[in-house]
């Protein structure tokens, strides 16, 4: 009886350690997301608003300082960059 109390209690460790990993996972997709979605919006020639593109600004910058995953970082880049020409765009027909 106490190895099956043990084995249960390490069997709902682990099942709360990968929900724990899948909700970090899950964020990052998020800011993934919040970073890839708009860029993609504007390189098909859509429109992003200005609280749009100012927030995937942020997300891609926090994304550069976390990601380790070379691809992910080249995506990341990428969609910064479009959105980076964009806000510069903007502010010169602002003037």
């Amino acid at each position: 009886m106490p190895r099956f109390a043990l084995a249960l209690v390490l069997c709902a460790s682990l099942l709360n350690g990968t929900a724990v990993i899948g909700a970090s996972a899950l964020a990052q997709n998020t800011g993934l997301s919040r970073c890839l979605d708009p860029a993609t919006v504007l390189g098909a020639g859509g429109d992003v608003s200005d609280k749009e593109l100012a927030a995937a600004q942020s997300a891609c910058a926090q994304l550069r300082q976390s990601s380790t995953d070379r691809e992910t970082l080249a995506r990341i880049n990428g969609a910064a960059g479009t959105i980076a020409k964009e806000m510069q765009r903007r502010q010169a027909s602002a003037r």
